[in-house]
């Protein structure tokens, strides 16, 4: 039967998104209740048991994580990313290559609450024409936080390029 460890994580995944995981660290354990730690705050609840084992449910809602024993968390080990080698490590604007390919790298300045973002192109999609916006060729983006985005090729710029307004801001070729 799994019971909970002091010193030990365990997780459980919203019934919502499986991919909203939500971890605890257990920190005290009497026979009847834990003392775990959740978002930097330490709370206290009940054990229950079944066939499975032990389980606790700290908030009462109808969608509240249902953490059990046999659900240990465990960190996965840092992969190194395939496509940081295409990142040089200074990104600075570039005049626009001759051929837009995977693995060009490209610099997001989005003005000056936010940093200036890295990334690499991934792949290409075509979008279809619709009633209201014209067939486009997109570049897929992998930045360097981990997101996705699509970027029409017409969107992303040469090293001082300008919007009508006189804005710099935008997708840029790197190097």
């Amino acid at each position: 039967m799994f019971t909970f460890e002091i010193g030990k994580k365990y997780f459980d995944t919203s019934a919502c998104d499986h991919n909203c995981v939500f971890v605890i660290e257990i920190t005290k354990r009497t026979a009847k209740t834990v003392t775990f730690l959740r978002n930097g705050k330490e709370r206290r609840a009940k054990i229950h048991t079944d066939d499975q084992g032990e389980y606790i449910i700290p908030d009462r809602y109808s969608m509240a994580p249902v953490f059990r024993a046999s659900r240990e968390y465990e960190e996965a080990p840092a992969t190194p990313d395939p496509l940081a080698s295409y990142m040089p490590q200074v990104l600075q604007a570039a005049p626009q290559p001759a051929m837009v390919m995977v693995g060009q790298p490209v610099l997001c300045d989005c003005g000056a609450m936010f940093p200036q973002v890295g990334g690499v192109i991934i792949g290409f999609v075509d979008k279809e024409a619709t009633r209201w916006t014209p067939a486009a060729t997109m570049a897929v983006i992998r930045w360097e936080d981990g997101r996705q985005d699509l970027h029409k090729l017409s969107d992303i710029h040469p090293q001082g390029w300008r919007s009508q307004n006189g804005s710099g801001l935008g997708v840029f070729f790197a190097r």
